[in-house]
């Protein structure tokens, strides 16, 4: 295995995920590790390290120190006595050594000198002649005493005695307790800060190698995406900032509301629920990072930003609409430029683009003018003559208008009867002009349209009159030959060839004598020449006489059937002869094309007050034909005409029962091939 695919393989993806997140955990951890015990040392007033770069910059000793010098001063000013000081200022509890004097009042804790005070690390020397020095910062001069006058307001300075002195210092000994203190803290702080650093670096060198690795995999080059990374990009920028910032802020919280409480000890447990939310809220917001980044390397940021697909529709509509507006100014320049007299020509040259103009152009002159002589007038008091003048225009183009919609109207009618199939209609009396001309072009279309049908009926009337004529003229000439097919095959011929040759003449003349037959019945039913004797019938005795007729047949072909007629009548208005050579052609249909050995559904039954006769069977070959074309002349399901079958059966059966005033039709369902023949019930025909 290479390294590349060690790299990107899911466990090394896993595990500087994990060394992520638990470096994160850790340097929180830390942190808030460091901040307790800041709190802590705080609350306890044993925070003696803060942030100083040596021990003798301590903030807390020099603070002490500062802080006991103003107590003795503003004690020797008040004139306050050593019990009332160590009561009200905790001078008794101050860990140094300090003596103050003013006049003839002391308050000490020990005779110290200018000079042990001064040899100390951390010491003050104030005096009445201003001298002040120190080990740390000072904001305040003391043994200097400043008011303002009540009686007037001005700022005076009281001299104080010459005695008096100010002496303040810590010894070796506390400076060397608090060194220690000082020291401890800041080697356990600089230790955390330490481990922050290392936690930190190892977390961002693992996020840099997830950053390379991410969407990859040793297999192939590609990105692959996860569910996450189909997130909009706003919700993903939304929730990768704001958890962190939450968890964060609810860490940050917890630990003030810890700070009220001051209880070091119990607040660590109460924290450490934050703290993991707050490493969730991370972890998560470490994958949001990763996903940001996989749909920049797969070119897809665009894609999932709502806000950049906005804009990028906005600026490709925008330089659409400008291309369009360049290109569209472009073509208007050139075409004033280089066909500008030819389009006006061409307007001036169609006189109805030319009569539509000129009525506007006029029409607008016209109303232009009464509008100003109106108003010219009316200044005079003579309006009444052009308000006249404007009533008769109006009413005018009114008259215009309304005769002209009307046209436009009988035009619309004159269009729709034609689609109707009223050849013979004619527009007349139309406006002049536009609409005459449109009146006369509808009516030639209307005569044109006329011409063609009869031609057409006539071509139809012609050609079933030669099919009638060419069948009846075969008639003579194939009985002749069959006859004489008939006696050859009566007799012994030699050699033995002529007798198989004799049964085939007969054989084919049969099935030329039923083509003609079925070509003569056809021209006769769809010229109108056919006689049809309707009478009242039974469909359920003529499906039943037909499955007699064909039940040889059936047999033959095995198939099963499965009849289901009632046994009531249902009463049918229509020709007995034809409907049984209907039933006949379609039985004999399923025998031929039927598949061996299924079954022959045949079914009567009312519907709707509808009588429907239903037959069905299974085809033998792939049915790949429109239903629609099978009832034509000539057209047969079995392209390959591997079997016996002029064509003509189906269209046949179809005449005849339109003929009698009913329907056919034919359904194809895979190869399912079912036929419905329908006729509406004879009581509801006006029979009795």
């Amino acid at each position: 295995m290479t390294v590349k695919k060690i790299f990107r393989s899911t466990a090394a993806k896993l595990v500087a995920f994990l060394v992520v997140v638990g470096c994160v955990a850790g340097a929180v951890t830390q942190a808030e590790y460091g901040i307790m015990n800041m709190l802590r040392w705080s609350n306890d007033s044993e925070l003696v390290y803060r942030l100083e770069d040596r021990f003798e910059d301590s903030q807390l000793v020099n603070g002490l120190v500062s802080t006991t010098v103003a107590d003795l001063d503003y004690a020797l000013h008040e004139g306050l006595d050593q019990e009332t000081f160590d009561r009200r200022f905790s001078g008794a509890n101050f860990i140094g050594d300090y003596y103050g004097r003013m006049g003839d009042r002391v308050l000490k804790n020990s005779d110290l000198t200018e000079e042990e005070a001064a040899s100390s690390l951390f010491f003050a020397v104030a005096q009445a002649d201003g001298t002040l020095y120190f080990s740390g910062d000072y904001m305040f001069m003391p043994l200097q005493y400043s008011y303002v006058d009540p009686s007037s307001g001005v700022y005076r300075e009281e001299d104080v005695p010459e005695n008096s002195v100010i002496y303040v210092r810590i010894t070796e000994e506390q400076a060397a307790e608090y060194a220690a203190q000082w020291s401890a803290q800041r080697g356990a702080l600089m230790g955390i800060l330490r481990n922050l650093v290392v936690l930190c670096l190892l977390a961002v060198i693992a996020y840099i190698c997830l950053l390379f690795v991410t969407g990859r995999t040793g297999e192939d080059e590609a990105v692959h995406l996860v569910t996450i990374d189909r997130l909009f990009i706003e919700l993903n920028l939304l929730l990768l900032f704001g958890l962190p910032i939450a968890a964060g802020a609810f860490n940050i919280y917890v630990i003030f509301e810890g700070m009220q409480q001051r209880d070091m000890g119990g607040m660590w447990w109460f924290l450490l629920p934050s703290i993991i939310l707050f490493i969730g809220a991370f972890a998560l917001a470490v994958e949001l990072s990763l996903s940001l980044v996989r749909n920049l390397k797969n070119r897809s940021f665009v894609q999932h930003s709502f806000i950049l697909r906005a804009c990028r529709w906005c600026w490709r509509t925008v330089k659409r609409l400008w291309f369009w507006l360049a290109d569209l100014l472009r073509r208007g320049w050139h075409a004033i430029g280089r066909g500008g007299n030819s389009v006006w020509r061409k307007i001036l040259k169609n006189y109805k683009t030319r009569n539509v103009l000129l009525i506007f152009l006029g029409y607008s002159v016209i109303l232009s003018l009464l509008a100003m002589m109106f108003g010219l007038m009316i200044d005079y008091g003579e309006g009444v003559l052009v308000f006249i003048l404007g009533v008769v225009w109006f009413a005018a183009a009114a008259w215009f208008l309304l005769s002209r919609i009307n046209g436009f109207e009988c035009v619309v009618e004159a269009l729709r009867r034609l689609r109707g199939g009223e050849l013979e209609y004619k527009l007349e009396n139309m406006p002049a002009g536009v609409f005459s001309e449109m009146a006369e072009d509808i009516n030639s279309l209307g005569d044109g349209m006329q011409t063609a049908l009869q031609n057409e009926i006539r071509a139809e009337r012609m050609k079933s009159e030669l099919i009638t004529n060419v069948s009846h003229d075969l008639k003579t000439p194939l009985t002749s030959i069959l006859n004489y097919a008939d006696l050859l095959c009566q007799e012994h011929l030699t050699p033995e060839e002529a007798n198989d040759y004799a049964k085939i003449i007969h054989q084919k003349g049969l099935r030329l004598k039923n083509l003609t037959s079925d070509l003569f019945d056809i021209s006769k039913v769809q010229s109108g020449a056919e006689q049809m004797e309707c009478e009242r019938l039974d469909a359920c005795t003529l499906v039943r006489q037909a499955l007699g007729e064909q039940d040889q047949s059936i047999v033959g072909g095995k198939l099963t059937l499965k009849v289901d007629i009632p046994e009531h009548e249902v009463p049918v208005w229509a020709d007995g002869k034809k409907m049984s050579r209907v039933l006949e052609n379609l039985i004999g249909n399923c025998v031929k094309y039927a598949l061996a050995g299924t079954r022959v559904f045949v079914s009567v039954y009312e519907r709707e007050e509808t009588a429907v006769i239903e037959i069905k069977n299974t085809a033998n070959y792939a049915m790949d034909f429109d239903a629609s074309e099978i009832t034509e002349r000539f057209v047969r399901g079995d392209e390959a005409r591997s079997t016996e079958g002029s064509g003509l059966g189906l269209a046949i059966a179809k005449s005849y029962v339109e003929a009698c005033g009913g329907t056919l039709s034919v359904d194809v369902d895979g190869d399912l091939f079912k036929v419905r023949i329908q006729f509406p019930l004879y009581a509801l025909r006006g029979g009795k």
